[in-house]
């Protein structure tokens, strides 16, 4: 770590929102500045507030005004390192957000205001010889020394102030300078207290506890149970196995010792069954991917995509991966796109690399993630699964990055900093030598091309075929327009219900999807037409049959089904359209003897719940799984041989260029999780568009093909050509006021094109329009699309044109660089 130089201190202030990415210089504290370094947490005067700070460099030049001096530090380590600060600050720049945004990438999972002092005793004198060199006209120092005493010699800051009446600041650095206690700064846990036990042991030989008893045996018989439980126990016992008086008296006679320690807050994810320790014989194909990690280990870094068909596989090649860099004594992380998935890749993991690994994500609790960050940055643990966040790990020398599921949207975070962990995981790799490993079945059309090209020393391995030869699924698609001509308007076609008895008759187990959640997706009158919508958003209310109540997905706005439509007053209020609720509902309606589990966002809220459903259905005490896209990627369950498909044009015609594309992963991948056992597989697709060529290649299995004629339709779109052939940004603009937004939109629209004019004449500006969802929270929306062949030159363009813009109008525009969703 970089200790101070230079006589200015560098610091972003730490206020979230408030795009304060220029850094101050302010004087060193006046105690402890050796102390100060890149990465400390540090508080500041600011304006009239004192607000804590990030270190981020030191300066001889004098500010402009005069400086003002630090306060102090917040936490005695710094909470990043200059390496971090210099990816945090590539990363401010690469996704057009605050220094200070990006760099609370990097701490702790949480808030970093959440700052514990605690006091401790640091004298080896006892309490009558502290209190004799504190003297007699101090008495604030003596009632510190003797709460010390009484506590076991430590208590927190607050807990001291509490007993004393009064923050004892000035008390505590008198005892300071006189070498009797320490004040020691760490962060605390975010969103939770230290997880603490209380311990009691002897405080004198055992022999002494002993006859202490017998004498206390008639007049404090508590007190010798006590005693005689300490003494007989291997070590200390945690006092709620003590009787709390008894123990208070045998401290204050100096018998006992109480201590408080920490305790892990270990994430409880089971796995979904036994998993073997073994490594599996690989395949001659598998052996071409880890011998291509290998040797970009030996090269000092690289990338490798395997791309592999479902079932061919891909987490084999990553454990083995990770073992070769373990092997060297190098740390690895693996990223997935859904929390669901970690409960089978845990059991996998778990079982090659035991408490090595360290887990995070969002679904555990805060003080959990907090542990095993500090587990991870300890180099405790040295292999980490998380979600997209975790590409941000403080893994010490690593070795390698996994992205399962590369193509999956969940990568690309969307509030600030709106950074793709896939390009974050590239740039990460680069600058500390280590090796990003791809894996897909479906590649996303961008990450193919980039390595068919091979540019860079990009590898390619292909995985054509499923583990022991096992067959892909057959396919079968449903045209739900000669159905509908047949008067069949259920949920289920007769296909499809033929397949699920069959299914269920033979013991085995179902997969049904729909990328709809609730049981109803919207309400309507049917007397005059009119869609129930949300007053905040421009989307229609869906019905929770559960809940009972209409509710909003964007804004979480609920409001009960009214018995008159609010239009005409009509009362025939009719559920239209079709969600997992309904589908879950209607399956144990037709199949009475089945046993269904339901997996969306509603049924996985609480913590533990994405372990426990497919836990239950890994089991087998559940034969049929109703979900949404959590369940379309990754599970291998031996027992599934069939998965419908109820209705695939969701998402088809979506306003997104990748729509098609999104279309034929989603079906690819579902459609992978049939027959991955000995038993074939059967995948029933139902749809209105069998024609289409998304929905066409992926019941053939076929992504090479689909992937040519994607690339066909993206070169040949007028203007510039969309990704992989150019670059795309999106500027989204919003305000509660819809003609004030509009205008703001026109001025941005015309900056942008007349600078684009001027100087790139081959980028071409979609828009100003209104967003597809064109209000959000009471906000209006709009969507400003600049796409181009220059990636440098569109991101100074746009920039320009936003900061262009009077300070009060940037603050309604954000851009999102290499946008995912253009809702």
């Amino acid at each position: 770590m970089e200790s101070i130089r230079g006589a200015y201190v560098n610091v972003i202030v730490d206020q979230p929102g408030r795009g304060l990415s220029r850094a101050f210089s302010y004087l060193p504290p006046k105690s402890d500045p050796e102390r100060v370094r890149i990465g400390s947490y540090v508080l500041a005067p600011f304006g009239s507030q004192r607000l804590p700070g990030f270190v981020v460099g030191f300066s001889d030049q004098a500010p402009p005004v005069q400086a003002r001096r630090l306060l102090g530090l917040l936490v005695d380590e710094p909470l990043f390192s200059e390496s971090d600060l210099r990816q945090a600050e590539w990363l401010a720049d690469e996704y057009h957000c605050s220094l200070g945004d990006a760099l609370r990438c990097y701490l702790p999972p949480g808030t970093t205001r959440n700052v514990r002092r605690r006091v401790l005793l640091t004298t080896e004198l006892d309490a009558s010889e502290a209190l004799a060199a504190v003297g007699t006209r101090a008495p604030t120092q003596r009632a510190i020394i003797e709460a010390l005493f009484a506590a076991g010699g430590e208590l927190s800051l607050e807990t001291l102030a509490a007993e004393l009446g009064a923050e004892p600041s000035s008390a505590l650095r008198g005892l300071e300078e006189r070498g009797l206690v320490e004040v020691r700064r760490e962060l605390g846990p975010p969103g939770a207290s230290v997880k603490t036990r209380r311990l009691a042991s002897l405080a004198v030989p055992q022999e002494t506890a002993l006859a202490a008893a017998e004498l206390r045996s008639a007049t404090a018989p508590r007190q010798a149970e006590a005693l005689r439980a300490l003494a007989g126990a291997a070590g200390p016992l945690p006092t709620v196995e003590v009787n709390a008086e008894a123990l208070r008296a045998l401290q204050r006679d100096g018998l006992v010792s109480l201590r408080d320690e920490a305790v892990r807050r270990a994430p409880h994810e089971p796995g979904l069954g036994e998993e073997s320790a073994e490594a599996q014989t690989p395949t001659p194909e598998q052996r071409e991917a880890l011998q291509a990690v290998s040797d970009a280990v030996q090269e000092g870094g690289g990338e490798v995509l395997v791309h592999g068909v479902t079932g061919s596989g891909k987490t084999e090649v990553y454990l083995q991966a990770i073992r070769q860099v373990r092997a060297q004594g190098r740390s690895a992380i693996v990223l997935v796109p859904e929390i669901s998935l970690t409960p089978q890749l845990l059991g996998r993991f778990r079982a090659r690399f035991g408490d090595e690994l360290a887990l995070l994500h969002s679904a555990i609790g805060a003080g959990e993630r907090f542990d095993e960050w500090h587990r991870i940055r300890s180099g405790e643990a040295r292999i980490v699964i998380g979600a997209r966040s975790a590409v941000f790990a403080p893994a010490q020398d690593l070795g390698l990055i996994v992205i399962d599921e590369e193509h999956e949207r969940a990568y690309k975070q969307d509030r600030p900093p709106r950074y793709d962990a896939r390009t974050v995981a590239a740039e990460r790799c680069r600058r500390q030598g280590a090796v990003l490993l791809l894996g897909s079945a479906t590649p996303s059309v961008e990450t193919y091309y980039r390595f068919r090209e091979g540019r860079d020393g990009r590898r390619i391995v292909e995985l054509p075929r499923r583990i022991d030869d096992r067959p892909l699924p057959t396919v079968e698609l449903v045209d739900m327009r000669e159905e509908t001509k047949l008067g069949r308007t259920g949920t289920f076609s007769d296909r499809l219900t033929e397949a699920i008895g069959d299914c269920l008759l033979a013991g085995n187990q179902a997969i049904l999807f729909l990328n709809r959640r609730g049981f109803s997706t919207f309400v309507m009158c049917r007397e005059c037409g009119h869609s129930l919508r949300c007053p905040d958003c421009a989307v229609s209310l869906t019905y929770h049959y559960g809940r009972k109540r209409m509710l909003c997905h964007h804004c979480d706005h609920a409001e009960a089904v009214p018995d008159l439509c609010p239009r005409c007053e009509g009362t025939d209020i009719g559920f239209e359209g079709l969600g997992t609720e309904r589908v879950a509902d209607q399956v144990q309606r037709d199949f009475p003897e089945s046993r269904v589990v339901r997996m969306d966002r509603d049924t996985t809220s609480t913590k533990g719940a994405h372990g426990g459903i497919l836990r239950e259905f890994a089991s087998g005490r559940a034969n049929i799984l109703v979900g949404t896209q959590m369940i379309a990627k990754g599970l291998d369950l031996p027992n599934v041989t069939l998965v419908g498909v109820l209705n695939a044009d969701v998402g088809l015609n979506r306003p997104d260029f990748r729509a098609a594309e999104h279309t034929f992963q989603l079906l690819a991948q579902v459609a992978g999780r049939a027959g991955r056992a000995g038993k074939p597989g059967r995948v029933v697709v139902q749809t209105y568009n069998p024609d289409n060529y998304a929905i066409r290649w992926a019941s053939e299995h076929d992504y090479i093909s689909f992937y040519h004629e994607e690339l066909e339709r993206r070169r040949q779109v007028r203007g510039s050509p969309y990704p992989p052939f150019g670059h795309l940004l999106a500027i989204h603009l919003s305000d509660p006021d819809e003609e004030v937004g509009a205008a703001r939109a026109m001025r941005l629209g015309h900056a942008l094109r007349e600078l684009v004019q001027a100087e790139a004449p081959d980028i071409t500006v979609g828009g100003p329009a209104p967003a597809p969802l064109s209000k959000l929270r009471g906000r209006f929306r709009w969507l400003v699309v600049p796409r181009g062949p220059d990636r440098g030159k569109l991101r100074d363009l746009t920039v320009r044109a936003i900061e262009a813009l009077p300070k009060a109008d940037q603050a309604a525009v954000y851009l999102d660089v290499d946008p995912v969703d253009m809702m």
